[in-house]
């Protein structure tokens, strides 16, 4: 009834266009996954029922009169499609979508009458990946939900539920009914999710085939990575089943597992996932994850070929014409999105030692600005600056963008030394690693990332926070590389006094606060006083000019209270809290009057200017005061 009057428009796109949407598979929340073979392997039907279903006693799907059923071929015409894209997409039809364009790419692409248009066929293929990608994010998330009867938030496929006490055998057959039935959903969006991505693998890898664009042979590269993951998430989802659901099991297990569900609802839910899976018993589930493991473990190698040939071409091409005319294509270079996808390929098959090779041999864009150029010195050869390896944008006019698909910026200094620096310290090369923040710091000295990953290079030595900072495997910093980041963060605060405007930048300040609570974290009777100066010191220099002066401190502040809390002092607070609360409520009295009355209403710009600084100084102190007191009541409690 009312259904009918929504889809009119639709089914008259439909009948002119002879497009296969089946009614059946249409609602008004979305769901079109009745035309959607949902399988791991993305296989779908190729026609589809068509006409109005009758209603009352003449519907009947076994004995109904198939001779008035209506087969169309699939649409493969550009400008029907983009029609019929326009209404499903208001409608949020996206997997109905999906279904279109794959079947008008697999008709085009082997057509059952004549040849189809080039042309027609890549504006096709370009607007069927971009149709699949947009099905992938309005599929539902994967991620844990809770469901109605509020189970499943516990349970944990990975094994992880180990660390609180629970034996193998749970994570083996420790899925309850109520768990299991909840991961139902989650297979259904997964098997949804690896179509899409695969849809968009085959789209993208077809339509690199036709144009050779370089573009095109990332839009491969990449799906095929997501379609990995995705699969990667799948298996693991199946092999769960798997371990349930398998009749062939040892005779203790299957007796778990029988303990644990119920006969009725296991044979229930198992034939809901043969169902959704199209097998006929569980036991096809094996081979069919052996099959999905060989796609895992072939889509990474298939991308970094993809990707290594475009990178390597565009080298070819730029050798042959190295000056790159606006007017060609043939001189521009591998771009950064074409190097960017080459690593990622690489990293996804853990060749970082490969990934962390040829970006030191990727040309790049230098920084523009480097702090202490003249004492850079060797830093800069290590960390390619030379003339080899740097290159300018090659953009010479409009024309350049409006003739180029694809981009055409090289890769930036910045995130080339970035790069370098997180795989080094990934692969325990700590000096590459420090070299590369070095550099990236002169440049960008109130980079808070750069800092962290100078100290985790010389100082941690890449061995993660809570290991090195835990109460029970408190261990010694690495006092050398310890001295060498302090080192390097007063000459860069020395650097920025000697520029002009000498303007204070907080990051190389908060960076000798970190230094000294990482050593009183490691190191066992460490005493808190270098920490409590540097707080103060921190305090004193930018709690009037920067209102995240407190938010800056707070966690060296609480560590500072925790570390001496058990030492006795005076009215029982530690003598170093003591003394950080004499010196914040000298700040607090000093500028309490601040909100003064401003006279006769003549103030003069820097008379607020100062008053600004005053109020923020104010407020800082007073946030240190009770922040301190919070954490003392806390401290002495427990």
């Amino acid at each position: 009834g009312g259904n009918a009057a929504w889809m009119d428009p639709v089914e008259r796109l439909d009948l002119r266009g002879f497009a296969c949407v089946s009614r059946a598979g249409i609602s008004r929340s979305g769901n079109a996954n009745a035309n959607v073979d949902a399988s791991s392997a993305g296989a779908t039907s190729k026609t589809f029922s068509k006409g109005k279903s009758s209603k009352g006693s003449k519907h009947s799907n076994n004995g109904g009169d198939t001779s008035k059923t209506k087969r169309y071929p699939p649409v493969t015409d550009d400008t029907v499609l983009s029609t019929l894209a326009v209404t499903l997409r208001i409608e949020g039809l996206y997997a109905t979508l999906s279904e279109m364009y794959f079947q008008a790419t697999d008709e085009a692409i082997a057509p059952s009458t004549g040849e189809m248009n080039t042309e027609n066929l890549q504006s096709v293929l370009e607007e069927a990946v971009c149709v699949h990608f947009r099905s992938v994010c309005d599929c539902s998330s994967v991620e844990k939900k809770p469901s109605d009867n509020g189970y499943c938030n516990d349970h944990n496929t990975n094994g992880e539920d180990n660390a609180n006490g629970k034996s193998e055998t749970s994570e083996r057959n420790g899925l309850s009914d109520e768990q299991l039935r909840c991961k139902l959903p989650n297979l259904k969006t997964l098997l949804q999710l690896t179509t899409y991505y695969e849809r968009m693998q085959t789209s993208s890898l077809q339509l690199s085939k036709l144009s050779g664009e370089s573009l095109h042979f990332q839009w491969t590269a990449i799906s095929s990575l997501w379609y990995k993951d995705s699969l990667v998430e799948l298996v693991e989802l199946l092999q769960a089943f798997s371990n349930i659901l398998a009749m062939n099991g040892d005779a203790d297990n299957t007796d778990v597992e029988h303990s644990q569900i119920p006969s009725s609802r296991r044979h229930r839910i198992q034939q809901q996932v043969c169902s959704m899976l199209k097998i006929r018993s569980p036991s096809e589930l094996q081979p069919m994850i052996q099959k999905l493991k060989q796609k895992v473990a072939l889509l990474p190698r298939l991308a970094e070929s993809l990707s290594s040939r475009m990178v390597k071409n565009k080298q070819h091409r730029q050798e042959q014409n190295p000056q790159g005319p606006s007017s060609q294509q043939i001189g521009y270079g591998p771009s950064e999105n074409d190097w960017d996808v080459y690593l990622e390929t690489l990293l996804h098959q853990h060749k970082k030692e490969e990934a962390l090779e040829a970006l030191k041999g990727i040309p790049c864009s230098p920084m523009t600005h480097v702090i202490g150029d003249d004492d850079s010195g060797g830093n800069g050869a290590d960390t390619n600056t030379n003339d080899n390896t740097c290159v300018l944008p090659q953009i010479h006019d409009e024309h350049t963008i409006e003739n180029h698909i694809g981009s055409v910026l090289p890769y930036t200094q910045r995130k080339k030394l970035e790069r370098l620096s997180e795989i080094a310290l990934e692969l325990g090369k700590y000096e590459e690693s420090a070299r590369g923040y070095r550099e990236l710091l002169r440049a960008f000295p109130d980079q808070w990332t750069y800092w962290m990953g100078l100290v985790d290079s010389l100082v941690l030595l890449g061995t993660p926070r809570e290991l090195v900072c835990g109460t029970e495997t408190k261990r010694a910093v690495n006092r050398d590389g310890w001295n060498s980041c302090r080192a390097f963060a007063k000459e860069v605060i020395a650097s920025l006094a000697e520029r002009k405007g000498g303007r204070s930048l907080r990051g190389p300040y908060l960076v000798l606060i970190e230094l000294e609570a990482v050593k009183v974290l490691a190191e066992s009777g460490c005493t808190v006083v270098a920490l409590r100066e540097e707080i103060c010191s921190y305090g004193d220099r930018f709690g009037p000019l920067a209102s995240c002066c407190f938010a800056d401190i707070r966690p060296y502040l609480r560590l500072l209270v925790q570390s001496t809390v058990g030492v006795d002092g005076a009215d029982g607070i530690p003598d170093e809290v003591s003394e950080l609360l004499v010196w914040a409520k000298n700040i607090w009295m000093e500028n309490s009057q601040a909100n003064t009355d401003a006279g006769n209403g003549q103030v003069s710009a820097e008379e607020l200017r100062e008053r600004r600084k005053k109020l923020r100084a104010y407020i800082f102190a007073v946030q240190v005061v009770y922040c301190v007191t919070a954490d003392l009541g806390v401290g002495c409690t427990t």
